[in-house]
């Protein structure tokens, strides 16, 4: 199953900074997201322990810690996903067979080539850039 932790995230962060005078109960959120509200609040206290939300308890009001431009996708990423490997080596190859002995070890480099490659990309994506493509296309619709 595919992890969708940055994509519901990032949902989130730019749903609080599209709606910044509504009502923002995790309920609303969710329906947004098609989820159940305890997911929203569970990824929002993520959010706000990285420091890119902040929020008063009884109040449905949270709001982004910073300007959408100074939020890149890597801190949401950093924020909400706890095992950072976009790809898995499997490591229970034989170790008597020519390829299976090494094969972790070369595939290892080539995965942590394309992790920090991707987290490298992440970082130059902001928020603002995904807030503005939404309004771009809302804009068409």
């Amino acid at each position: 199953m595919a992890n969708t932790q940055l994509s519901d995230a990032t949902h989130i962060m730019a749903y609080i900074a599209l709606h910044t005078n509504d009502q923002l109960k995790s309920e609303h959120i969710a329906s947004s997201l098609n989820t159940d509200p305890t997911m929203v609040r569970r990824m929002m206290s993520k959010l706000r322990k990285a420091g890119l939300l902040t929020s008063v308890r009884g109040v449905a009001r949270p709001t982004l810690a910073c300007s959408p431009n100074d939020i890149t996708l890597k801190d949401i990423y950093v924020a909400v996903v706890a095992k950072r490997d976009f790809l898995n080596v499997d490591h229970n190859t034989s170790e008597t067979c020519p390829v299976g002995s090494v094969i972790p070890r070369v595939m290892e480099k080539y995965y942590c080539d394309i992790q920090n490659s991707a987290e490298a990309r992440m970082s130059r994506v902001t928020l603002q850039d995904i807030i503005d493509d939404i309004s771009a296309i809302q804009q068409q619709v």
